[in-house]
């Protein structure tokens, strides 16, 4: 049985995994924290990235569907 071809998905997962360390886990993220925000600003970032990343997914699985 042949498997299906996943590199396009990992080559994202690759991606997105790096901009997420880069914006949240190096001293850029002193840069953006530094500022005057609520509290609550670096959870509303993750909920904004999370739910790009759902609707992309999303919309993928409804550009794949069969007629």
């Amino acid at each position: 049985m042949a498997r299906p071809n996943n590199s396009d998905s990992t080559d994202k997962s690759l991606v997105t995994a790096f901009v997420l360390i880069l914006f949240f886990a190096t001293p850029f993220a002193a840069l953006w924290a530094r500022f005057s925000h609520a509290w609550y600003t670096p959870y509303v970032l993750w909920l904004l990235l999370i739910a790009l990343l759902a609707m992309a997914h999303l919309l993928k699985e409804k550009g794949n569907k069969s007629p």
